[in-house]
């Protein structure tokens, strides 16, 4: 499960350092009870490294640069 807002400030328009909740650990594959910090990396990202751990095959997503460790 994904939770999360698509800006971090919406004074500004901001939509990095969001604000995301995965909740569950997927049949094994995510590590739980932590804060991850990806430092400005984008959400395209997260849904990458969501995918590859659901056995979804792709090259890439979106502007995805790279895994996150999760």
């Amino acid at each position: 499960f994904l939770y999360g807002s698509g800006m971090s400030n919406g004074n500004q328009h901001d939509h990095v350092n969001l604000p995301i909740v995965v909740v569950g650990g997927g049949a094994g594959q995510l590590k739980g009870n932590r804060h991850v910090n990806t430092k400005r990396a984008p959400l395209s990202n997260l849904m990458y490294t969501l995918l590859e751990k659901a056995q979804v095959p792709m090259e890439k997503f979106g502007e995805s640069n790279a895994r996150i460790d999760i």
